[in-house]
């Protein structure tokens, strides 16, 4: 009933200006000393968050966010109805999700997020920038390695990083185990590794590796074709 009521709590706060749209995510919500553990209910996962980096290289960081934070930690607890990741796991996830709840716990950060909205799993914990290609997608998502974008035009003018087109292809790195049907049986993905594929422009959750190569966690159902 306690972690129910955390899950349907509001997390996000938008507010919009003529120049400028921010969203700010609501403080984190803390447990009282009375209560030691959380149990997540339904499809709830609750993460316990990676420590924040201290260089810019360090962590894992989806780049639709400004800020350092840290995006990446390891399962602390699964609600009955998950099935594709368990305790211990070290999983990436976006801070900006709607279902995303931050929570304090014993004085120590948390996460607590649904099943679906985690984007993928890490062999180890601690994972890095570095770690990204052996990301291993979760359910029907992909990962891609990004083609990087042209810096000139077929007539040889030189492209300002604001007027470069964005990236539509890639390879893919990886592909999760696909997504249970309606019977609840997994339908496996059409892609796998290597495959050289198109997909819609703005779908997924773009990062960069400590080398700022270009990746992007995506749902199959974005890929338009394969090449």
């Amino acid at each position: 009933m306690f972690a129910q009521r955390m899950i349907a709590t509001p997390t996000m706060v938008s507010s919009r200006s003529r120049a400028t749209t921010t969203t700010t995510r609501a403080a984190a919500f803390e447990v009282p000393s009375a209560y030691k553990t959380v149990a997540p209910c339904a499809q709830g996962v609750l993460v316990k968050v990676a420590a924040a980096e201290k260089a810019t290289k360090g962590g894992i960081i989806l780049t639709e966010s400004a800020q350092r934070k840290p995006t990446s930690g390891d399962i602390a607890a699964v609600g009955p109805d998950v099935k594709g990741v368990s305790v211990g796991k070290t999983v990436l996830y976006s801070k900006f999700g709607i279902g995303c709840v931050d929570l304090v716990v014993g004085g120590e950060d948390y996460v607590l997020i649904k099943e679906q909205d985690l984007i993928g799993c890490f062999p180890s914990s601690g994972a890095r920038a570095s770690d990204i290609p052996k990301l291993e997608p979760c359910g029907d998502r992909v990962l891609l390695k990004v083609d990087a974008a042209a810096a000139t035009t077929k007539g040889g003018i030189l492209l300002t990083e604001g007027a470069k087109e964005k990236p539509v292809s890639g390879v893919v790195v990886a592909a999760g185990p696909g997504k249970a049907g309606e019977d609840g049986v997994i339908k496996p993905l059409t892609v796998k590794a290597g495959d050289k594929v198109i997909y819609f422009k703005y779908a997924g959750d773009q990062m960069t590796d400590e080398e700022g190569n270009a990746f992007v966690v995506l749902h199959e159902n974005d890929l338009l074709a394969r090449l």
